[in-house]
C-alpha cells in the first residue's frame, strides 16, 4: 500500500494536481512519523489505521469550518478526505455488522455494551468504523 501511495504521489506531481499532491505528501509524512515513533516499518493494518486517523481529522476539520462559516475551507477538507478514502478497504454494510453483533451477543450473553463492542471490533477489524459499531450495538441492546 505504501508503494501505491508513493506512485500516486508521483502521478499527482506529474499531473500538477496540487490538492492531491499536498494531501498525499501529508499522508506519507504521517506514515513516516508513525514509523519513527514505533521504530519499525508499519504493517498494512497499521497504515490503514494512520489513513483512518487522517480521514477523521479532515472530516472533523470540515465540520468545524462549515460551522464557522468557512465553506470553501470545509470543501477543501472534504475533498482531501475523499482522496484519502480511496486507500481504505471497503467498509462493511450495516447489515453485515448487525449480523456479527447478533452473533457476539448470542456468544456472550449478559456482557456489557463496551465488551460487546470490543468483541465485534475484533471481528470486523478495519472493515467498520468504531462509531458505527457502537451505535448499532447500543440500539440492539436497548
Amino acid at each position: 500500500m505504501k508503494s501505491q501511495i508513493q506512485a500516486d504521489l508521483i502521478e499527482a506531481l506529474k499531473q500538477r494536481n496540487d490538492l492531491k499532491l499536498q494531501t498525499l505528501r501529508l499522508l506519507v509524512n504521517a506514515i513516516h512519523n508513525e514509523e519513527i515513533a514505533k521504530q519499525t516499518t508499519l504493517t498494512e493494518a497499521e497504515i490503514v489505521t494512520v489513513i483512518k486517523r487522517e480521514v477523521k481529522k479532515r472530516k472533523e476539520a470540515a465540520e468545524g469550518f462549515k460551522a464557522g462559516g468557512r465553506a470553501e475551507q470545509s470543501e477543501k477538507e472534504t475533498a482531501e478526505a475523499g482522496i484519502l478514502t480511496v486507500y481504505l478497504p471497503a467498509a462493511m454494510s450495516e447489515a453485515e455488522i448487525d449480523q456479527i453483533i447478533t452473533e457476539e451477543i448470542a456468544n456472550h450473553p449478559g456482557e456489557k455494551v463496551g465488551q460487546i463492542i470490543g468483541f465485534v471490533m475484533k471481528r470486523v477489524g478495519s472493515g467498520a468504523d468504531g462509531a458505527t459499531v457502537a451505535r448499532l450495538v447500543n440500539s440492539k441492546l436497548q
